[in-house]
């Protein structure tokens, strides 16, 4: 697999996720809670490397162009709608420029498509569907009562696939009326964006990532691409064919890069250990490899709980995927089990 290394930010997929984000007052709050959750000090680490998100966010801000349709898509308290909108602009971006052209039922089906890859990929487990049978208002509201999403957020795509073309017009003219503020503020931090672009680069280059790189070829697709992302600095997004990888992943002590201290990933895979539903995932998988939802029901947890404390664990290097039949299963990593009483048995012994 050859996969071609973007060195600019995509400017849709940030001024995307500048418009969100633009609309969430408790963004730094929850950004240091997740990396609490991670195992990190949320408030340290945030302040040594992501303090450059307040003067990003905040240039987009004061040259932000919106209106009341833009609420709609933007001022959300969940992620699960934004992100199905920046999915669907990543992944067909001719809808810039040709979406009227687009029989409405078709931007329909690929909707519908899209709802059921992400939560397929939610779950690692694959979900047939049969658009033919999801034609009339009765059929969509079956299909969508069928998934965990919120209510709120099943009325919002109610109303998107009642007329998905007049809506999706109304967000890509937004994001086209925002790309200048983006531009703005992706001037005002080039420098630090310029410093931080060869790393990420280099950290592709060598594959020092393991498990996105897997997760990139999982998908065998032909010419995969990869995008640097400020917008989203400390996550990753793996799409059909093209991808997003956060400019400061490198700064987190996971387990596929090289540390000076090991004590960090030490100290991370303790706390994922001292957690009782990470621990029990542990037990689980030393049994038999699973996938994603076959841990949720055994353990009784929700899918997107089981995919936080899959996150943790992957980067904890305590855990591997592995492709099967079209499902991604889930194996314990006894290598690296093996290293941590190996790295207690050095620090205590």
């Amino acid at each position: 697999m050859k996969l071609h290394i973007h060195e600019q930010l995509d400017p849709v997929f940030e001024t995307m996720g500048l418009l969100y984000v633009s609309y969430q007052a408790s963004y730094r709050k929850i950004m240091v809670e997740d990396l609490e959750q991670f195992g990190l000090d949320g408030e340290a680490f945030y302040n040594k490397h992501l303090k450059i998100m307040e003067k990003y966010i905040g240039s987009f801000a004061k040259h932000r162009k919106t209106d009341d349709t833009a609420v709609f898509f933007f001022n959300d308290d969940t992620t699960d709608f934004f992100l199905l909108l920046q999915v669907l602009l990543s992944e067909n971006p001719e809808w810039l420029t040709s979406l009227e052209g687009i029989a409405e039922t078709a931007v329909q089906d690929k909707i519908l498509k899209t709802i059921n890859e992400m939560q397929a990929m939610q779950s690692h487990s694959p979900r047939e569907l049969e658009l033919s049978s999801i034609q009339s208002l009765e059929e969509m509201i079956r299909f969508l009562n069928g998934s965990p999403l919120k209510e709120a957020t099943k009325w919002k795509l109610m109303t998107l696939l009642h007329q998905p073309r007049e809506h999706l017009l109304s967000l890509i003219e937004i994001v086209k009326m925002n790309l200048p503020a983006f531009e703005k503020a992706r001037r005002e931090n080039e420098k630090q964006i310029n410093k931080l672009i060869p790393a990420y680069v280099q950290s592709i280059k060598r594959q020092q990532d393991e498990q996105f790189i897997k997760f990139v070829n999982m998908l065998d697709h032909e010419n995969p691409e990869v995008y640097p992302t400020l917008i989203l600095p400390l996550g990753q997004m793996v799409l059909s064919g093209k991808h997003y990888y956060g400019l400061y992943v490198d700064m987190l002590p996971i387990a596929s890069k090289q540390h000076s201290d090991s004590r960090e990933l030490l100290l991370l895979r303790m706390k994922a250990l001292a957690d009782n539903s990470k621990l029990q995932i542990l037990a689980s998988l030393k049994v038999s490899p699973k996938y994603n939802l076959e841990i949720a029901d055994q353990l009784g947890l929700t899918a997107a709980t089981m995919s936080h404390h899959m996150n943790v664990l992957l980067a904890c290097g305590m855990v591997r995927v592995e492709k099967n039949n079209g499902r991604v299963y889930y194996h314990l990593h006894t290598e690296n089990m093996q290293e941590l009483i190996a790295d207690l048995q050095q620090f205590l012994l």
